[in-house]
């Protein structure tokens, strides 16, 4: 399976990155006070269009554009997705904020700047802490703090933490409830709740058969699962969506064997790839044999890991460095054995020292 650095995060932007979900996730969970000047029927996204590529990287990207009603003026809401605690994401939300007023400013340096809306999406394995005011991030207690508080700028995001919610029910329409669902339990400790979740997801899915893009929307929360939840066993899972669907049954096994396919062929891609490089300095002819072997290997390196992370899923990550020293035979016979296996101190045996 190809590694995704942060699925929490890609999975995040896939989803809200569609307006109704967008929309409909700001009319249900928006204060009050903060949702009725907003005319969400104006609402767009904002794409690529308020940072350099120097920022490009530190931040989720996700801008609306929303008019306020009775007026020509814009607002703007600002997304920012976490999936871990991240003290100083004021900061980094601040930054976006004057990225966006900047280029307010060239536009038009005689009108005032817009409103923006921050906005930090929460679903960690424990309970967001840190405080929502930008000033939490100086010494407020300090003797002389209150000399410069003036000096400081004031501000605070809005904070959605469903990591602490767990118990509440989740409110939108059947796309955001499937997304919300997910998010809240991906890091639910027991199993048997986080399959219940998945559950009521295949039924919405079957549900929302034939509405535009819901195929996409159920392969993008497939991988979802399979890239987040290293844990789960394909056979086992299966057979729990089939008591409910058939057809997401069958659907997902086809997602699961595409990413397969897809781990091997990156595999052998990075293979023949470093396979090449080296062959250019002994003869073409050799690199292009050695890529093919390495890429071979390497496919059956990530699949193997697969596998055992599954039957032992307390593996620590280093026995994977010690997976990639065998050769092509031996991961053949780990490959076998492993079937059989019962125990870490077995696995042990087939791996170097």
């Amino acid at each position: 399976m190809v590694k995704i650095t942060n699925p929490h995060d890609k999975f995040f932007k896939e989803v809200m990155s569609h307006i109704e979900i967008a929309r409909d996730f700001l009319m249900q969970y928006l204060p009050p006070e903060k949702a009725r000047p907003l005319d969400f029927e104006t609402l767009s996204a904002e794409k690529d269009s308020h940072i350099g590529e120097d920022l490009r990287e530190l931040f989720s990207d996700l801008i609306f554009r929303v008019k306020l009603r009775n007026e020509e003026t814009d607002a703007y809401v600002l997304f920012e997705h976490k999936s871990a605690i991240d003290k100083p994401v004021g900061l980094q939300l601040l930054k976006y904020m004057t990225a966006i007023w900047g280029k307010a400013l060239s536009l038009d340096p005689s009108s005032p700047l817009p409103i923006i809306i921050p906005i930090v999406f929460y679903h960690g394995n424990r309970k967001w802490t840190i405080s929502t005011d930008f000033d939490g991030l100086f010494e407020t207690g300090k003797e002389h703090y209150g000399a410069y508080r003036r000096q400081i700028p004031s501000y605070e995001y809005l904070l959605y933490d469903f990591s602490s919610t767990k118990h509440e029910p989740i409110r939108g329409t059947q796309k955001l409830r499937i997304f919300l669902g997910i998010t809240r339990a991906i890091f639910e400790e027991e199993k048997e709740v986080f399959i219940e979740t998945v559950l009521d997801a295949m039924k919405a899915f079957d549900e929302l058969r034939g509405t535009v893009g819901n195929e996409e929307y159920f392969e993008a929360y497939i991988r979802y699962l399979f890239y987040a939840r290293t844990d789960l066993e394909q056979e086992e899972l299966k057979e729990r969506i089939k008591t409910v669907s058939l057809e997401r049954s069958e659907k997902m096994l086809t997602i699961a064997e595409k990413l397969l396919q897809e781990g091997m062929e990156k595999g052998m891609e990075k293979g023949m790839k470093k396979g090449m490089e080296k062959g250019m300095e002994k003869g073409l002819a050799k690199g292009i044999i050695k890529g093919r072997e390495e890429g071979r290997e390497e496919g059956r390196e990530e699949l193997l890991w697969k596998q055992i992370t599954k039957k032992f899923p307390q593996i620590p990550q280093r026995y994977y460095e010690k997976l990639k020293a065998l050769t092509i035979d031996q991961l053949d016979t780990l490959g076998l054995d492993l079937i059989d296996m019962r125990s870490e101190e077995e696995l042990k045996r087939h791996l170097p020292m």
